[in-house]
């Protein structure tokens, strides 16, 4: 397993071209004088991101496999008690920082996104890289500190199930829930450099036929779901947000379904919070999902707001400041 957890960290790293558009901060557009501009540079941007993509398969490929560990002893089989991890070594901690494939303000609204994207559902919670090897689970955050460290049901997450396995989930965890929006590995199985539609096929296939990941008990103190999602097509978005979700959610997240598994901000994946989907895509919400936002004048002055309070400037941003 030397190739594992390590070559699927170098994988996300270091071993394809990463277009720096693609890592840039959240877009904040109040103070776009043509916010026609601004939607065909986060268009372009996303058709780049497809283009590299198709090019860098191969790369791609090789990079995944340094997210898992080196081979473990078979020394300590037994359960290790569920406890949080305050102090990582700094080579661990650099390891997994920055880890994560994040996502933008949706600015643009894509001319295909009934026929080519999917909606995810986002509880409130911590966004975590879940790294399941060595039969013990660790959760590490986007700044690659391990915050928690636990037995699971995963594959390679347990004393009994270690050899040769390896797990690796984006997840999001409250509510002592790990909600999976993502998988990048399943039992030594790489699926970073799939697209999207494929990874959730094998997510949910994967979640359904272990039915135990659902359930608490003393080898297991958290659940695993997978993340409420369908496709972005009016219909569906409309049916899915008049559920009653047994979590708070936070906002929704677009995957183009062909995105690949990458490591940073991402063009290939929109964000909108609830409230903003009457607006921006003519979706009704529930009553509840408006409250406390009506003085907003719309959505552009809450992202404004929210990216000017913590300072985030897009590469949309920078592109329009050489322009103008």
């Amino acid at each position: 397993m030397a190739d594992g957890i390590d070559s699927l960290v170098g994988q996300l790293r270091e071993g394809f071209q990463v277009d720096p558009d693609a890592l840039g901060e959240h877009p904040r557009y109040s103070q776009y004088k043509n916010l026609a501009k601004a939607a065909e540079l986060q268009a372009k941007r996303r058709q780049d991101a497809l283009d590299r993509q198709k090019e860098g398969r191969y790369l791609k490929l090789m990079k995944l496999r340094n997210l898992v560990g080196d081979e473990t002893t078979d020394e300590d089989d037994e359960e290790l008690e569920e406890e949080a991890v305050e102090v990582n070594e700094p080579k661990e901690e650099k390891r997994y920082a920055d880890q994560l494939m994040l996502s933008e303000w949706l600015v643009d609204i894509p001319d295909q996104l009934s026929e080519q994207w999917t909606m995810v559902v986002a509880p409130i919670g911590r966004r975590c890289l879940v790294v399941a090897t060595k039969g013990l689970t660790n959760a590490y955050n986007k700044s690659g500190r391990n915050v928690m460290q636990f037995n699971s049901y995963l594959p390679g997450g347990y004393g009994r199930n270690k050899c040769n396995s390896h797990t690796v989930l984006d997840c999001i965890f409250g509510d002592n829930t790990f909600y999976v929006i993502d998988i990048l590995s399943w039992d030594g199985r790489e699926y970073n450099e799939c697209p999207f539609d494929f990874r959730m096929f094998m997510l949910d296939s994967k979640i359904q036929e272990t039915p135990e990941l659902g359930q608490t008990s003393k080898k297991q103190r958290y659940r695993y779901v997978a993340a409420d999602k369908c496709p972005a097509t009016p219909a569906a978005m409309t049916e899915k947000m008049k559920q009653t979700f047994n979590y708070k959610v936070d906002g929704l997240m677009f995957y183009h379904n062909s995105v690949i598994y990458e490591a940073g901000q991402s063009p290939l994946v929109g964000w909108l919070k609830p409230w903003m989907m009457p607006e921006i895509l003519n979706i009704p919400v529930a009553e509840h999902y408006l409250k406390g936002h009506e003085h907003y004048a719309n959505s552009q002055q809450f992202i404004d707001q929210y990216n000017k309070k913590h300072g985030h400037q897009s590469q949309i941003d920078k592109s329009m400041d050489v322009d103008n």
